[in-house]
C-alpha cells in the first residue's frame, strides 16, 4: 500500500510540473512578467533606443527584438530575433553565460531565426550574441517567480 501511495504521489507531482510547463509554453498570459522589456506599447523614441549602444568591448550596431534586458517567469518562454545594421545576411552565434539559468535554442541562426529562451532556475545572468562581422551584444536575463 505504501509503495502505491508513493507511486501516485510521484506521478501527481510529475503531472503537475508537466502541466505548469505546458501552460507556460503556449501564448503568454499578457502579464508584464512574460513580456520582455520594450516589447509592446512603446513609443517611437523607445523603438529607436532598443538598439544596443556600444559599450566596452562591444561595438557596431545590433538590435534585439526583446531588448537588452529580458525578464522571464520560471518555466516561461520568450522568443527573440537579432539583426545587424547593414548586414542582412549575418549569421548569429549565441553563447549562454548563465550556467544553467536558461535554455536557449537554437544556438546559431540568422535574421529570421526565432531564438527561444526558457527560464529554468531563479536568478540573473546573461548571454552574448555574436554576428558575422564580429559585432556582438550582451542580453541580461532575470528569471523570476
Amino acid at each position: 500500500m505504501t509503495f502505491n501511495l508513493r507511486r501516485i504521489g510521484v506521478t501527481a507531482a510529475a503531472a503537475a510540473l508537466s502541466l505548469s510547463i505546458v501552460a507556460c509554453h503556449g501564448q503568454s498570459s499578457g502579464t508584464p512578467s512574460y513580456l520582455p522589456t520594450g516589447s509592446s506599447g512603446i513609443s517611437t523614441q523607445q523603438q529607436l533606443d532598443r538598439g544596443i549602444a556600444p559599450a566596452g568591448e562591444e561595438h557596431g550596431e545590433m538590435f534585439s527584438s526583446c531588448g537588452h534586458h529580458v525578464r522571464i517567469i520560471l518555466a516561461g518562454i520568450v522568443t527573440c530575433r537579432f539583426h545587424e545594421v547593414g548586414d542582412r545576411d549575418a549569421n548569429f552565434t549565441v553563447k549562454n553565460n548563465t550556467q544553467g539559468l536558461i535554455l536557449i535554442s537554437p544556438m546559431t541562426g540568422n535574421r529570421s531565426t526565432k531564438f527561444t529562451i526558457v527560464g529554468l532556475v531563479l536568478g540573473t545572468g546573461s548571454f552574448t550574441v555574436s554576428a558575422g562581422k564580429g559585432h556582438r551584444i550582451t542580453v541580461t536575463v532575470h528569471v523570476v517567480l
